[in-house]
């Protein structure tokens, strides 16, 4: 085993970890990697899910995480993003062996491209294109495949997640970012044309979780949260 997937979250957000893991483990059946999940000292009951306890700054807890886990490869992922449709297993197979296959892959970013500016560089991997440096989102908190020893070089800092997604910085690694058809991605966990979705600014995103957890027979109380709409 080479790969596991670690859930990067926090004790405030302890009350989430109920629909994403039903989710979760419904639309991933076939996942082949131990699961991890960071938190300060909560710990999460599921008997499937490791919690890793952690201090201090988002990246300080988060590199924390990372070096207890003992595989080569990490896909990294939130708790507020509710996955939609079966997971393709296929495609981060591929992903890993891609990485295998050629050290200056850092990563491979199964969301699409969120800076509008962006123009991804097309690439021999089917559906990615290479990111070019020196745009916003260099780095993601959403599905991604992290070779673990540069994700640990990428987490040396003292940052919050939006801070570290933003901040340029330079990366002597390759990053991928899924460039093929929205249907067609590894994960689908509600990004839907920029419109909010799971949780936005610490409140539900009440018209998209509502009538996803209707339909998944998921029930929780959203006042605690509260709500928002979009």
């Amino acid at each position: 085993m080479n790969t596991s997937v670690l859930i990067y979250s926090c004790d405030a957000y302890s009350d989430v970890w109920g629909p994403f893991f039903t989710l979760f483990f419904k639309y991933w059946k076939n996942r082949p990697y131990p699961v991890y999940l960071a938190a300060e000292s909560e710990q999460c009951l599921l008997p499937e899910v490791k919690t890793i306890n952690t201090e201090g700054s988002w990246t300080q807890r988060m590199r924390q995480a990372v070096e207890e886990i003992p595989t080569k490869y990490i896909i990294g992922m939130c708790e507020d993003f509710f996955f939609r449709r079966p997971v393709i297993q296929e495609i981060i197979s591929c992903c890993i062996i891609f990485m295998e296959n050629n050290p200056n892959i850092g990563c491979f970013n199964f969301e699409k491209e969120y800076d509008p500016d962006c123009h991804l560089i097309p690439s021999q991997y089917p559906s990615f294109g290479l990111k070019p440096p020196g745009n916003h989102f260099q780095k993601s908190c959403q599905p991604t495949l992290w070779r673990k020893d540069y994700l640990l070089k990428l987490l040396d800092c003292d940052m919050d997640p939006w801070q570290w997604e933003t901040v340029e910085t330079e990366y002597p690694l390759e990053h991928y970012v899924w460039d093929g058809p929205h249907e067609n991605m590894a994960f689908d966990y509600g990004y839907r044309d920029r419109k909010w979705f799971g949780i936005q600014k610490g409140k539900w995103v009440i018209n998209d979780v509502r009538p996803l957890f209707m339909k998944e027979g998921i029930f929780i109380d959203f006042t605690k949260r509260g709500v928002i709409n979009q």
